[in-house]
């Protein structure tokens, strides 16, 4: 879920003018070995078309003397769907990368068409390093059937990701993985990915439709891990320097292999101190979760951390969160409403009789943190 798409809406005149570039530029580009290769996923046959648009013409902005090649794959209609090579162009009206192809009649939530692009894209750019950045509308881990049309990732006339589907279709040879979307920097959602990719780019809380601030941070894609701290720490920057409610910005930034072992010091602490009925406390813990209606409660890991267990117990897992955390800022306030406690990582808090804990107990990070020691007899 991406918020406050208003800021950014162009009339549909733009979009007829984009796709006719769209159209008349089909060229053959012969494979050719690069160090990275990044494929930007765009799922945006929905209401955040024009930001899809906006965003393309940002990269192409930002993209001059790139030490790499970059990929759009953009659906914004029910007809066909795009997969560019962007190149360089300084006219925010107008894009100008060239089509590599042309998908008839298809639905970005497949997963398997999701993972027939990001084949295609990895035979025809081969590279030493891929990254790729999935960007659309995102609700966590939240599943199907919560009483809204919903469930984790992506928006495609109605039909969208479930999590496990995603994380299953995504292969397992990224260098990294950026989230441009909601709350997908939650304990559950980055440990379903941890072993996808060696980081991961997300935000805590929703995300504003303006997106990543891509004709600053395009080059920053393809400077490896520093080039990440850079996009996470130009993100945060971007949004903070409003003076609006567009101030409104959470980051962090991952390694995905202290994830394990941040897992393990949870599970210690719940084997310690949590026996089956216990109910963990929700109650004052900072919520992440800002839009009316989000599918799923999301709260600060560091502040029900600090709620549930003794301070004295937390000092290996704060150790631990911080050699997870490579980056993580926060604005003071998301739309308005004060931030008063940020650790870099939600969680969700899962109850006896949850509406949503049978699908909860799907998720890896369910039993590996421990999680399932109140809800479940040993």
């Amino acid at each position: 879920m991406k918020s406050l798409q208003s800021f950014l809406l162009k009339p549909a005149l733009v979009l007829l003018l984009i796709f006719l570039q769209f159209s008349c530029k089909k060229s053959e580009i012969k494979k050719e070995k690069v160090n990275s290769m990044v494929l930007v996923y765009m799922e945006a046959n929905n209401d955040l078309r024009y930001d899809a648009l906006n965003s393309i013409n940002r990269m192409e902005k930002g993209a001059q003397a790139l030490d790499g090649i970059l990929l759009v794959y953009i659906k914004t209609s029910s007809v066909r769907s795009y997969l560019l090579k962007i190149k360089f162009d300084e006219d925010e009206n107008r894009i100008v990368s060239d089509t590599i192809k042309v998908f008839e009649n298809n639905s970005t939530s497949d997963p398997e068409f999701f993972k027939d692009v990001i084949n295609y894209a990895q035979t025809e750019f081969p590279a030493n390093n891929y990254g790729l950045v999935l960007w659309s509308h995102a609700t966590s881990w939240a599943p199907a059937n919560t009483g809204i049309s919903t469930k984790s990732f992506g928006r495609d006339t109605g039909k969208e990701f479930d999590i496990i589907e995603l994380k299953n279709a995504v292969p397992d040879n990224l260098q990294f993985i950026i989230f441009d979307a909601c709350s997908m920097g939650g304990v559950e959602v980055l440990y379903e990915f941890k072993d996808k990719a060696k980081y991961i780019i997300a935000s805590p809380t929703e995300t504003i439709a303006e997106s990543f601030p891509y004709q600053s941070i395009t080059p920053m894609l393809f400077k490896g891990t520093e080039g990440l701290s850079n996009i996470a720490r130009a993100y945060y920057e971007y949004y903070n320097s409003y003076t609006d409610d567009r101030q409104s910005a959470t980051v962090v930034l991952i390694k995905t292999s202290e994830l394990p072992a941040l897992a393990q010091e949870m599970k210690s602490l719940m084997a310690m101190q949590k026996v089956y009925g216990d109910k963990l406390i929700s109650t004052n813990v900072q919520r992440l979760d800002f839009t009316t209606n989000f599918p799923v409660a999301t709260y600060d890991f560091g502040d029900f951390l600090d709620h549930n267990f003794s301070y004295a117990t937390l000092n290996n897992i704060h150790a631990q969160m911080d050699k997870l955390m490579l980056y993580k800022a926060s604005t003071n306030k998301f739309l308005g409403v004060p931030i008063n406690k940020f650790s870099g990582l939600t969680c969700y808090i899962p109850f006896q009789n949850d509406v949503n804990l049978n699908y909860y107990k799907r998720l890896q990070w369910y039993r590996a943190s421990g999680f399932n020691i109140p809800i479940e007899q040993q």
